[in-house]
Formats: structure tokens, C-alpha cells, sequence
């Protein structure tokens, strides 16, 4: 198992990268940082390249990126511009590619959730349509796989479950797209702990956190304790990785050591 921490949420700088917060990635063991793609994709590709050597100086990896859409770049509905996706996917797996990125989380609520009067019939095939047709020949050329990610209904008005997510997986029908589970929106849809199982042939990357994107620290709740269990029991051994809003570097390493005795 790889384990990551996700940039986006945990860092109160928005519009750049965090280095201080990658130093303290490094310094509290963990294997690779996970930018969000939207950010990557506005740095300038010297940016990138610097980004690129502060990583391989740290001797982190940058295995995953989420947050692959910026909200203005319309996937669904009537006022989606394809040709517009190109153009920013054009920039966006350029960069991907100077950091040797492998995975790539199609979360993106704000991209994908559906404009009034666009069902969800419509929408799904839409997505299916899009990543099939858009994305699969970015992610061919960089050896790349899309991880499709549930949203809970609280952020996202469409693909919720895991069940919805392996909708989209299945329409897709190809080896490069899967599945990402996050027990954030896990817990939150109440989903049945156990369709981890079920779908995990299917699963690429995991995302963990308590309600709130909190860091389980201390007690886990038992959701989460479910959450991991059947995780376990699938022997899930690719990436994970924390997605919390900004916490301290000892309660980092508090939160990477829980979650790895769930399957040392």
C-alpha cells in the first residue's frame, strides 16, 4: 500500500502550492502528496517543473491527483463544451506528465452536477459519453488511470454511491477507468460498507476520512471502522489517501499510523 495526502483541502493557500505543507507530508511518512488537478493545470510548466524537484528532493511520489475539473468546465447539460475540456486537458496532463502522475480522480462536482432540466438518464450518458470519447485517449498517452469518484449529496447532485460510480465504470468498459471509493461520502450516503467487496475488482484508489474531513485520530467512529474493515478484507494493497482539512504534523503522523494497523 502507497500512502498519500491530499493538498486541496488541508491547505488554507488556494491559489499555488504549498510547499511548507509538503515538507510536513514527508515528515510525517507518508509515500506521496495528491494535488488537485485544477490548481496543477493553472502553474506555469516551469512551476511544474519546480514542483517536480521539491517532490523528488523530499523523495515523495505524486501517485494521484483529484479534483480534475474546475467548476467552468462544463461536462453535463445543454452548455457543455467539450472542445473546451480538450483544450484545458491539453494543459492539464502536460503537467500531470512532469510529475509523473498515474491516477487521476474524476470528482469535480461543480463540472459534472446536473443543470436544471438535464435528467439523470441524460447525465450519465453524457459522462459516460465524455469519458470515453474526451478522456480515454489523455489517459491512454500517459499510461494514465481515471479513478471515478462518488459525491456525496450534500456537494454533488448526481453519481453519489458507489453503486452510481460503477454505472459510469461499466459504461465505460475499459481497463483505464475504475473506481475510487471515499469514506467521507461513504459514510455520509450511508452506503452498506460491504459494496466495497462487492466492487473490489473495480477499485483503484481509496480516499479516508471521518465526517467533516476530519483525521481519525484517537477513537475512530465506527462507520470509519467499518469502512476500513471490509476494505481490508478485500486486500486492497494500491493507494490511499487522506483528504482532511488542515491539521498540525504531529496529528498527520497520529492519523497515518491508525489507519496503517488496519492492514500491517
Amino acid at each position: 500500500m502507497r500512502y498519500g495526502y491530499a493538498t486541496g483541502f488541508a491547505s488554507p493557500i488556494k491559489d499555488a502550492v504549498d510547499y511548507r505543507l509538503l515538507d510536513d507530508i514527508q515528515a510525517a511518512g507518508f509515500d506521496f502528496a495528491e494535488f488537485p488537478l485544477a490548481l496543477l493545470a493553472t502553474l506555469s510548466v516551469d512551476e511544474c517543473q519546480r514542483v517536480a524537484g521539491r517532490l523528488d528532493d523530499l523523495g515523495l511520489g505524486a501517485d494521484s491527483c483529484c479534483n480534475m475539473f474546475p467548476a467552468s468546465v462544463r461536462i453535463t447539460g445543454p452548455k457543455r463544451d467539450w472542445q473546451a475540456a480538450r483544450h484545458y486537458l491539453d494543459g492539464a496532463f502536460e503537467r500531470l506528465a512532469l510529475l509523473g502522475v498515474k491516477k487521476v480522480v474524476f470528482g469535480s462536482s461543480g463540472a459534472r452536477n446536473l443543470p436544471e432540466g438535464t435528467t439523470p438518464e441524460e447525465g450519465y450518458q453524457q459522462v459516460i459519453d465524455f469519458v470515453g470519447e474526451v478522456v480515454l485517449p489523455y489517459l491512454e498517452a500517459g499510461r494514465m488511470v481515471l479513478a471515478m469518484e462518488p459525491i456525496g449529496g450534500y456537494e454533488a447532485n448526481f453519481i453519489n454511491t458507489l453503486d452510481d460510480g460503477m454505472r459510469v465504470v461499466r459504461g465505460v468498459s475499459h481497463p483505464r477507468v475504475r473506481l475510487l471509493a471515499d469514506s467521507v461520502h461513504v459514510l455520509y450516503e450511508g452506503e452498506d460498507p460491504h459494496h466495497l467487496v462487492d466492487y473490489a475488482p473495480h477499485l483503484e484508489h481509496i480516499h479516508v476520512c471521518e465526517a467533516e474531513r476530519a483525521l481519525p485520530l484517537g477513537q475512530m467512529s465506527e462507520g470509519l471502522k467499518a469502512f476500513l474493515t471490509m476494505l481490508q478484507a478485500t486486500g486492497y494493497n494500491k493507494t490511499l489517501s487522506f483528504e482532511p482539512v488542515p491539521y498540525a504534523l504531529p496529528e498527520m503522523r497520529t492519523a497515518l499510523d491508525a489507519v496503517k494497523s488496519w492492514f500491517n
